[in-house]
């Protein structure tokens, strides 16, 4: 865990649509959900929408990342839950990154 207090602790790049894994209680990781965030209402939180298979899709407000220290400091925060970035989500960012020089390297490849 970071030594950044709350208030200094910045949470992953995260957009609408993103897929994360959403632990209902910050202190218990056995059972993550797929999630995915629909708003942000907030610099340090997101609402993600995760499925139930007894209620269907249910919004979870004002959730903060797993690892903000936050979680820790303020037990009121930990009663929404907290979230990660789903490795899927993770591997197409590291995609993107890499996605233009492929392409560059594709496009020279041709040309020999």
């Amino acid at each position: 865990m970071s030594s950044q207090s709350g208030s200094e602790f910045e949470m992953p790049a995260i957009e609408l649509g993103d897929a994360v894994l959403y632990y209902s209680s910050a202190l218990d990781l056995t059972e993550p959900v797929l999630g995915w965030v629909c708003r942000r209402p907030g610099a340090k939180t997101v609402c993600i929408l995760v499925f139930s298979p007894d209620a269907g899709f249910v919004e979870k407000p004002s959730v903060r990342h797993l690892h903000d220290p936050g979680l820790q400091e303020n037990p009121a925060w930990r009663q929404w839950g907290a979230w990660v970035l789903h490795p899927k989500t993770e591997l197409l960012r590291r995609l993107e990154t890499i996605l233009p020089q492929m392409v560059t390297l594709l496009a020279k490849h041709k040309k020999d």
